[in-house]
């Protein structure tokens, strides 16, 4: 299933999305709309934006905190499908507030489950991270490979993705779940938990230099918001549950060559600065995504330098307003 068609089996069902005014959450949350479903986002927008969200008929909007929202029960129960977009991100965040990452990402993702357990739902998507897998021994990464997590944030997404697969066999809830490798895409969040990709965009629209912290040969698996939207609704119709899939592009791009191609795009003039490494960071990461290929018809159709392109041509379009 590629991403430039909406599947079948979405019209006049009915979808609940948790951290559905985040990134990854409002993209999915409009094409289920495009889709024909109607949705219900639940999100206590301590990082999503409510601008994130269409004013669409079908949407329903419940600001809220998965630990402690009293409907939650029936909100799940009344779903066709649940996508569980909602957690607390960054590794470095995870550190300084490690008890409010296992609250969310943790003990959120068990109490919806469990809100889930008994019901008529036809599957649940968690939405897991590349995170877990630390260090790579070998790439590309096959969802086999050693789980060696290096931050709370890793080890809670972990713990909740461990958490789904056994509600699936214990329970009987039909949850599956994705690892998503280094997602980009609009809208673009700013913050220092952001990805690379927002980070360098924001400085080429300042004209400042980008900044590559080790030698710049560091590899990574870029994969665009589009192709993870995607990859939801095919996990959602095909995902066989108890089971977890890796979702990135499958192809390898340092870091110094991600830094040329938006230099190049952006048509701009600035240095390229290389500083120290930083800790806690991997040293490469390339997603194996034969297994989502083969079981869900994940087909990435966006390559990095035309879903950079399109970025770009929206941000500097916004720029000149």
């Amino acid at each position: 299933m590629t991403s430039d068609a909406l599947p079948d089996g979405f019209s006049g069902s009915r979808c609940l999305v948790t951290g559905g005014a985040g990134f990854i959450g409002s993209n999915l949350v409009r094409a289920l709309l495009a889709a024909g479903a109607g949705v219900t986002v639940i999100d206590n927008f301590a990082t999503g934006k409510r601008e994130h969200l269409p004013a669409a008929e079908g949407l329903t909007v419940v600001d809220g905190d998965l630990c402690s929202l009293a409907e939650l029960p029936e909100t799940a129960a009344a779903a066709d499908f649940v996508f569980h977009l909602a957690a607390q991100v960054g590794n470095v965040k995870s550190i300084e507030e490690t008890e409010q990452d296992a609250r969310t990402n943790v003990l959120g993702s068990l109490r919806l489950l469990r809100a889930c357990r008994g019901t008529a739902l036809r599957k649940l998507v968690y939405s897991s991270s590349s995170a877990i897998f630390g260090e790579a021994e070998r790439l590309p990464i096959d969802e086999d490979h050693p789980r060696a997590p290096a931050s709370f944030y890793a080890l809670s997404k972990l713990t909740a993705e461990s958490y789904a697969t056994l509600a699936a066999s214990l329970w009987g809830v039909p949850a599956v779940s994705l690892r998503y490798f280094n997602v980009y895409g609009l809208p673009m969040e700013s913050n220092e938990y952001t990805g690379v990709i927002s980070i360098w965009f924001h400085r080429l629209l300042a004209g400042k230099p980008l900044v590559v912290y080790g030698d710049g040969g560091a590899v990574r698996d870029f994969v665009y918001v589009a192709d993870v939207v995607q990859a939801n609704l095919a996990a959602a119709l095909s995902g066989v549950p108890g089971r977890v899939y890796n979702v990135g592009s499958g192809r390898p791009t340092t870091i110094a060559e991600l830094a040329r191609t938006m230099i190049d795009l952006a048509g701009a003039g600035v240095d390229v600065l290389y500083r120290g490494p930083r800790a806690g960071e991997v040293r490469d990461s390339l997603a194996d995504v034969a297994r989502a290929a083969a079981e869900l018809g994940y087909a990435p159709a966006w390559d990095l330098r035309r879903g950079l392109a399109e970025m770009w041509r929206e941000l500097a379009a916004e720029a000149s307003r």
